[in-house]
């Protein structure tokens, strides 16, 4: 049976989305057998797709939806791939709740110094902690800083983790932290990952994503 790796949100536009594509490039590159099950109706993921068709020379991405259904459809999925990556709504909704019930891996993203964004943690947290005291305890779960300053003199993402690692309430943050970097812009509006793309510039995304998926438990 596959691992089932979901990234999801209670907010919009916290990049929830481009990170998984490029979990999911690596992983494929890797030699792992990996799918997407889209249960965002944006159809970002589909989107992204599109653009991918033009370059022959990348793998091809095993797609598929569900809005209804997903716990099944996640299992049955599993069944037959090493991984499959559920890409959920950006906000509260009956399909996060329910892409809840069969994640292995939840990772919830959100940018350093949103005091907003923290707000809707909170409850997102709450949702999830529900979730693994009952339909689902095996299910591990983190919060993601993603976006972060390159800046080493900016220090909001440290105290945030320290934050959120400190209080039981919140989940936890892992040390890898996702920076701002041009190559993840660049990859999603090229249909590829990080590991894909070609930045110039050395691509550190690419070792960011590594050591975050050696971190949190997922081998590649």
């Amino acid at each position: 049976m596959g691992k089932i790796i979901a990234v999801g949100s209670h907010k919009g536009g916290v990049g929830k989305s481009t990170l998984l594509l490029s979990i999911l490039a690596f992983l494929i590159l890797r030699g792992k057998k990996c799918c997407v099950l889209e249960c965002d109706d944006q159809r970002s993921i589909f989107d992204w797709l599109e653009m991918r068709k033009g370059n022959d020379s990348l793998p091809i991405v095993d797609y598929h939806e569900c809005y209804t259904d997903i716990p099944e459809r996640a299992r049955k999925l599993a069944e037959k791939y090493d991984f499959v990556l559920l890409d959920t709504p950006g906000k509260k909704s009956p399909e996060f709740r329910k892409a809840l019930a069969v994640t292995d891996i939840l990772l919830s993203l959100t940018e350093p110094g949103s005091d907003i964004e923290i707000n809707t943690l909170g409850r997102l947290c709450l949702d999830v902690k529900t979730a693994q005291a009952g339909l689902n305890k095996n299910m591990k779960a983190w919060i993601l800083l993603n976006k972060c300053p390159t800046d080493p003199r900016d220090t909001e993402a440290s105290e945030l983790r320290k934050m959120l690692n400190d209080d039981p309430d919140w989940l936890p943050v892992p040390r890898q932290r996702i920076y701002y970097r041009k190559a993840h812009k660049g990859a999603y509006n090229a249909g590829m990952g990080v590991h894909e793309y070609n930045d110039k510039q050395g691509n550190k995304a690419r070792g960011e994503i590594e050591i975050l998926l050696k971190e949190i438990g997922i081998d590649a």
